[in-house]
This record gives C-alpha cells, sequence and structure tokens, in this order.
C-alpha cells in the first residue's frame, strides 16, 4: 500500500509538470492568435485607404500608439517582401528580427517567438497583402507580461524567468550547468524576485539544469516543500533562458507523509495481532510438534523400542496433520527398523563379495590389505620375516586380444588353480587386478622359500594351459619383498614385489627378482631424470647432432637425420637410450617432440640462407607424440610460421608405433600427407605387422634396420633379405634408406643392389648443429660428399 501511495504521488508531480507545460504553451498560443486577428483587422481596414505598403506604414505610424494602449505592442516594424525595412518604431536594430522577416519570406506563413535580451518578449511576425496586392512583413514585439499573467493565475505557482547568457553559452552542454548559477531575469511583475534569488541560492550544488527538465525537483527549504519545474521559454530557439514554475506543495507533502506514517502504525498493528493469534492457536499443535520431534531422533539412533512408547494420545472425535504426522513417523520407523535388518544381512554379504575376486574366488585387493596388517602385527610376537610375492604373465594382453575376454577368463581361473598347487596351508594368495596375483606368507629369519617356490612356479607356466582345448604357451615374472620389521607400510611392501616384479619383465620375462636398494634408487633416478628433462628444456640444453644421408649412386647430400642430444651441466653428455625410455609416455616426451620439429624448421632455414637447399631432416616420432591430438595443429601452425615447403620435413615412425593405435595412425598419417609431409618407417624388417599394413600407408621411405646391414656381406640371409626389400618397396613407390653403413664394401654392394640412400658413419658421424654449418662447405663439393666421390671415382 505504502508503495503504491509513493506511486500515486510520483505520477501527481509528474502531471503537474506536464499540467504546467501545457497551460504556458496554450496561453501563449491563446495570445498568438489574439494578436495575429487584431492586425488581420488592421490591415483589412487600412487596405481600403492605402493602396501600397508605404501608405501601410503611414497608417501604423499614426495609429501606433493605439495598439501600444489596446494591443500591449512594444515595438512594429514593417519591411518590403525583399526583407528591406520600410518602418521602425524601435530606436536600436535587433538582427533577430530580421531573421524572423526572413523565415516568414520563406515559409509564406506567421512565426512567434520568445527572446529575452534586457527583457523577455513575444515577437510575431507576419505576412500581409496592401490593397494593390503588394506583400509586406509586419513584425511586433510585446512584453512577456501577457503571457505570464494568465499562466500565473491558471496554475496557482511562483512564476520566475532564469538566465544567464554567459554560463550556459560556456557550457559544451546543458549537463554542465548548475540551475543555482542562473539568474532571476524581467519581466517580475508576477514573482517575488527576492524569494527566487534566495530559493536559487539554497539549491544543492550538484543539481544540474538537465536534470530538473526532465522530471522537475522536489525541494525542501524550512518547513515549506516545493516542486519546482522548468521549461525553456521557446523550445523552437536555441536560447539561455527558461521558465520555472514554483509550486508549494508543503500541504499535500504533509499529508502524504501522514498517510505513510498511518499505513505503518496499521501494518505494525496488523502484523502484532496476527503473530498473537497464531502463536494462541498453535500453541497446542506445537506441544504436540515438540513431542513427534523428540521422537524422530530415536529413529537415527535405531531406539525402535522406545520411539513406539513416546506418542501423544489421539483425539476421539477430530484427527488433525499432527496426528497424521504421527502415524507417518510409525510406518516410517517399521519401514527403517525393517530395513537395517536388511542392511546388516546385505552388508554382511557385500563385506564377502568385497573381499573376494568373482572370477577366480580368490581374495582380492581388500582382503590382501587386511591380511597384510594382521600378519605385520603378528611379527611383533614371533621371529618372522613377511614374505611377498607380485607374480604377472608376460603378454597375457595377446589371450585377449586374439581370443577374446572369455577365454582370457578362463585362462585366469587355471593359472590360479596351478599356482595353488605348490601352496602350504598357511600360505595366502590373492588376485590383484588383472592378470596379477600376490602372494603372501610368513616365514623363519633364514628360511629362503620365497626362491624355491618362484621357480617352481616359473617352471610350471613351463608348460601350457589348456583352455576349450586351445594350448596357450606362456612364461611369468615374479618378483619378492620380504620384511622383518613391523612398522613398514604394507603399500611400501607391495610396492616393493611390484618393482621387482618389473624388473624380472625388463630381463627378458620368464624368471624372478627379489627387490633390492638398487631398484629403489632407479625408480628414483627415473623420477629425477623427468624433473631434470624438464629443466632442461627450459634451460636450453637440448641440440641435434645431424646424421648425413647421401644418395648411393651420385654421392649427392639428400639430407640429415636429426638425433637428439643432451649436454648436462654437471653429468656432460647423457645418452637418448637413458632418458628417451623414462619419459617415452610422459608430458615432457611431447614438449621434446615438439621443439625437435621447429627445430628442424629452424635448420632448414639456415641451411637456405648458405645456400644449402632443397635438404631434407628426418625427426623421429615417439608412439604418444604421434598420437597426441595436438600434433595436427602444430605442424599446421610451423607451415604458417616458416613459410615452407613441409615436405623437406621426414616424418620418421618405428613399426611399433604404427601398428600400436593402426587406425588412428593411418588417419593421422593421410592428413599430414595432404599437408604436405613425407613418411619413413624406421628399423623395417625388426617390428611385426609391417607388410600386412605397408600398402595402406602414405609412406615414402622405408629405412633397412643396421642389423641386415651389417651382416650383407658375411651372411647371404641377410644379403637376400636386404636385397627383396630394397626390390619390394620400389616396387612400391617409395625409397629406400640403408642405415648402418659403416665400410666401402657395403656402400659398394648397396650400389649394386640399387639402393638409393645410405646414411652412418662410413659417410659420416652425426655432427653437432653447431659445427654444421662451417663444415658442410668442407664436406661438400658440387653437392657431392668428398668421401664418396672419391670412391665413385675409384670404383
Amino acid at each position: 500500500m505504502g508503495e503504491k501511495n509513493n506511486q500515486d504521488y510520483s505520477v501527481q508531480q509528474q502531471t503537474l509538470l506536464d499540467q504546467d507545460q501545457q497551460q504556458f504553451e496554450l496561453i501563449r498560443g491563446l495570445l498568438r492568435t489574439r494578436m495575429e486577428s487584431w492586425f488581420e483587422s488592421f490591415v483589412h481596414f487600412q487596405a481600403n485607404y492605402a493602396d501600397n505598403i508605404e501608405a501601410t506604414a503611414l497608417f501604423f505610424e499614426r495609429e501606433f500608439d493605439y495598439l501600444q494602449i489596446n494591443l500591449k505592442i512594444n515595438d512594429l516594424w514593417l519591411f518590403y517582401s525583399n526583407s528591406d525595412l520600410i518602418y521602425s518604431t524601435s530606436k536600436t536594430e535587433k538582427s533577430y528580427v530580421y531573421v524572423d522577416v526572413k523565415e516568414v519570406i520563406n515559409t509564406q506563413s506567421s512565426i512567434a517567438h520568445i527572446r529575452c535580451a534586457a527583457e523577455c518578449q513575444q515577437q510575431i511576425s507576419m505576412p500581409i497583402l496592401s490593397n494593390s496586392g503588394e506583400l509586406g512583413i509586419l513584425s511586433v514585439s510585446s512584453s512577456l507580461l501577457e503571457v505570464l499573467a494568465p499562466v500565473n493565475r491558471s496554475t496557482f505557482a511562483k512564476l520566475a524567468i532564469l538566465g544567464d547568457y554567459e554560463s550556459i553559452a560556456a557550457a559544451v552542454s546543458l549537463e554542465g550547468v548548475r540551475l543555482k548559477d542562473l539568474s532571476v531575469k524581467p519581466p517580475i511583475n508576477f514573482t517575488n524576485k527576492q524569494f527566487m534569488q534566495e530559493l536559487l541560492k539554497d539549491l544543492p550544488n550538484t543539481l544540474l539544469l538537465s536534470q530538473i527538465l526532465d522530471s522537475g525537483y522536489r525541494f525542501e527549504r524550512g518547513d515549506n516543500i516545493f516542486l519546482l519545474n522548468v521549461l525553456p521559454i521557446d523550445p523552437h530557439l536555441e536560447n539561455s533562458t527558461y521558465l520555472m514554475f514554483v509550486h508549494d506543495i508543503s500541504e499535500v507533502s504533509l499529508a502524504h507523509k501522514q498517510y505513510q506514517t498511518q499505513v505503518l502504525i496499521i501494518s505494525i498493528t496488523v502484523v502484532v495481532l496476527c503473530v498473537l493469534a497464531i502463536f494462541l492457536m498453535t500453541q497446542q499443535f506445537r506441544r504436540r510438534l515438540i513431542l513427534v520431534a523428540e521422537q524422530l531422533p530415536l529413529l537415527a539412533q535405531k531406539k525402535y523400542q522406545e520411539f513406539r512408547i513416546h506418542k501423544f494420545a489421539k483425539s476421539r472425535f477430530f484427527v488433525d496433520e499432527i496426528e497424521l504426522l504421527q502415524d507417518s513417523a510409525s510406518l516410517l520407523g517399521d519401514e527403517l527398523e525393517f530395513l537395517d535388518e536388511k542392511i546388516e544381512q546385505n552388508t554382511r554379504e557385500l563385506e564377502n563379495i568385497a573381499m573376494y575376486d568373482s572370477l577366480t574366488g580368490l581374495p582380492n585387493r581388500n582382503m590382501l590389505n587386511y591380511q597384510l596388517k594382521k600378519l605385520l602385527a603378528s611379527m611383533t610376537r614371533e621371529s618372522n620375516k613377511l614374505t611377498v610375492m607380485f607374480l604377472d604373465f608376460d603378454k597375457f594382453r595377446k589371450v585377449n586380444d586374439t581370443h577374446g575376454h572369455d577365454i582370457g577368463d578362463t585362462f585366469l581361473i587355471n593359472a590360479a588353480q596351478r599356482i595353488r598347487v605348490f601352496f602350504r596351508d598357511s600360505d595366502m594368495l590373492f588376485r590383484f587386478g588383472g592378470d596379477e596375483f600376490v602372494i603372501v606368507f610368513l616365514e623363519k629369519n633364514i628360511a629362503v622359500g620365497a626362491p624355491i617356490l618362484a621357480t617352481k612356479l616359473i617352471d610350471s607356466f613351463r608348460e601350457p594351459i589348456v583352455v576349450n582345448e586351445l594350448l596357450f604357451y606362456t612364461s611369468s615374472s615374479i618378483g619378492i619383498a620380504s620384511t622383518e620389521d613391523t612398522s613398514m607400510l604394507m603399500d611400501d611392501l607391495v610396492r616393493q614385489s611390484d618393482m621387482a616384479m618389473n624388473a624380472s619383465k625388463d630381463a627378458g620375462g620368464g624368471k624372478y627378482s627379489t627387490f633390492s636398494d638398487v631398484m629403489q634408487k632407479a625408480v628414483v633416478r627415473k623420477v629425477e631424470l623427468e624433473n631434470e628433462v624438464r629443466d632442461a628444456l627450459e634451460r636450453g640444453e637440448f641440440s641435434f647432432a645431424l646424421q648425413p644421408q647421401v644418395e648411393i649412386a651420385t654421392g649427392k647430400l639428400f639430407g640429415f637425420e636429426a638425433l637428439i642430444r643432451w649436454f648436462h651441466p654437471e653429468r656432460g653428455f647423457i645418452p637418448p637410450d637413458e632418458f628417451i625410455p623414462l619419459i617415452e609416455n610422459t608430458e615432457n616426451m611431447l614438449k621434446i617432440g615438439c621443439w625437435g620439429l621447429k627445430k628442424a624448421f629452424e635448420i632448414l632455414q639456415k641451411l637456405d640462407k648458405l645456400g644449402f637447399k632443397h635438404l631434407k631432416i628426418a625427426i623421429n616420432l615417439s608412439a604418444s607424440q604421434f598420437l597426441d591430438p595436438e600434433l595436427l595443429p602444430f605442424l599446421r601452425e610451423q607451415i604458417k610460421v616458416f613459410n615452407r615447403d613441409p615436405s623437406q620435413i621426414e616424418l620418421e615412425l618405428t613399426e611399433r608405433a604404427v601398428v600400436a593405435e593402426i587406425e588412428k595412425t593411418l588417419a593421422t598419417m593421410r592428413q599430414l600427407k595432404e599437408m604436405g609431409y613425407i613418411f619413413s618407417i624406421d628399423d623395417f624388417g625388426t617390428g611385426y605387422s609391417s607388410l600386412v599394413y605397408l600398402k595402406k600407408m602414405p609412406v615414402d621411405i622405408i629405412k633397412i634396420d643396421r642389423s641386415f646391414i651389417s651382416g650383407m656381406s658375411d651372411n647371404n640371409a641377410d644379403m637376400q633379405i636386404v636385397s627383396s626389400t630394397i626390390t619390394m618397396v620400389q616396387k612400391l613407390g617409395m625409397q629406400v634408406v640403408a642405415e648402418g653403413v659403416e665400410t666401402s664394401a657395403q656402400m659398394k654392394l648397396l650400389q649394386v643392389l640399387h639402393c638409393e640412400i645410405g646414411q652412418d658413419y662410413f659417410i659420416s658421424r652425426p655432427i653437432p648443429e653447431s659445427e654444421l654449418y662451417s663444415l658442410l662447405p668442407e664436406k661438400l663439393q658440387f653437392g657431392v660428399w668428398n668421401k664418396l666421390d672419391k670412391l665413385n671415382k675409384n670404383t
């Protein structure tokens, strides 16, 4: 209700503003119409006596005193139709009169403007015709008092004309003009000038003229409240004079405040009475609700019998919502009691499920943790050592990949049964996960049962496991960890046995290893090396050594294979074989790969500047990097950055990287091939499944592994492999690169077999990038590698 009253109050204020503007415009328009009617009558009357404009001027000169008295005319001007002045009663020339005359001539209609100089006057200009039809322009001025007097009577407002030519003219816009900076201008017949000046003085410094023009201003001064409305004297002209209406709205505001106070008092009284009534009405309900509230926690505490006792008596005649709530709570209690019993039963079953493997029936990892805790605690009472053996099958994944998971599951069930054959009653077997099993037992400190048991298990799995008449030959790798320390963490013990098992796998599988500090140091070393690789990238410790590749038939330089080198500031040169395997599947490997690709583009750019153009650089890509989703956008960006033919970059993949995810690999290769990059397969012949996919791949170059090249001269089988590989690859439209060319005999034999490209120590050792640019001019003569030029001449 209060908000509605405020809205009504604001609407009344806006209505008053609109009424002021309408009354001012209405009265001004009526006076203008009256003035125009009078002059039309005068002109019509004098037309009977004046045949031209000059005679009309004489008529106005004779009758001017009459016009001043009856029409309140201040001054009069008469012009020819070409704007030349005929007659004027003004002692000073006013330029704005000529402006109005020109506007009348252009529009052929009357106009009226209010202008303020020393005082404000209404200027009316109109066209007139003499008896002879000659056109003249009549312009008269009258005091603004003629307008303000009726406005004052109709609006009941105090009026003041405000203006300050200097402050308004100096302002860029009305936004910067303060209302209190304006002064009261004449005429002042209908205003108290002192009152208006004091009122303006008391206005806030922040009140701008633009604000009050929009919506008026409500101003409190002493005990009185005024509404100030300001209107432009003439909205059709850019002037600096405004008419201010001052309405005394003290009584309306007082009534508004009294109404608000009454509404507030009534509202508070109603609220208090309602609260009191609600309190009295709900007291009985409250007592019963408290009893129900005291009941419900008993359900949470599972005190169902006590819950049933604490109930209030029901009404005989009327059943309300609280009694329904108590009935619902009773049903809830019965249901919760039933559910608790069911949950306890299910929990016992779930605990059994959680502790045992559903496939093999063996205890699982959860049971392993539970039993290890018990065994570690029992070691405090007896002189024992706790041994954990971690068993994993080598290449078990092939069973699932080739025959499916059902066969794989049956394999694991049979394997678990075979392991149990060698167990004592005190030994415990757990399925850790996948094809991993853990064996746990206590033995005397001096006992060596673990190696004996591990040997028996390894030997037992040399015999095939039969699954649905299928024979699976596999081997197992075992890791052994023991402790006599009762404070050792069980997770650490299992982790040590896992490390030892991985050491067995790294050694070729089919054997057991016992955990030692060396293994721990190797793991720590791996973590340290990973961190050092990241720091080395940031410090720029990596570089390339470039292995030259030459055309065997001509000796011309074909390109280079980029081989990564790491020179540690403290430990010197670290071989790639030491750090690459450790970071192969980490984020650091991806960073090194991106660094190497970008570096290859930079090397080609430097070679171009030295005049060695159209060479190729081969960059090795790991499987993880080639499957990285960021590889494609990165290589596309390098083409734009370096503005280079991507066919000069040879992306080198191993057979293992190619067949790891063959479909995804082929899709990526095709997209890179469309960009212009070329591909080579490294160490061809040492992997598996290459020939199956070779015809599908967009490969440009095949690199024959050095193991075949080194044995080619002495071993006829290697010779036939190299010869048939060259023939097959060339028929598929690819080039052949022979790796490991270390003797002139191998080079000559490769010439006979028509192998295109060769590389390795016979041609040149890898050249550090820092030496490459200075050595190339010495090594090449007309684009031919010096050493091969001599060999070809001797041949």
